[in-house]
């Protein structure tokens, strides 16, 4: 029997990431609000929250940043609006 395990990475701050935090990561020139959507053995892939497309994009922990707080749920709620 094949025991499957979840990696465990780390934000830029050093705090634990699971599936479903939402972060902040860069893209070309820009900082993108998202969310994780699965944890490989090396890298992390994120969906962009405001996007209409459900496409993912992958990172390297160290360039992820984990955002909390009331701020982040009251943007999820509008972005999920339109």
């Amino acid at each position: 029997m094949v025991v499957k395990v979840i990696p465990e990475h780390r934000d830029k701050l050093g705090r634990l990431l699971k599936v479903g935090d939402c972060v902040a990561y860069p893209s070309s020139n820009s900082l993108i609000i998202g969310t994780v959507k699965k944890l490989t053995p090396k890298m992390v892939s994120v969906a962009m929250v405001s996007s209409k497309y459900k496409w993912t994009q992958k990172k390297y922990p160290a360039d992820l940043v984990l955002l909390e707080g009331p701020e982040v749920t009251m943007y999820l709620l509008k972005e999920s609006a339109k």
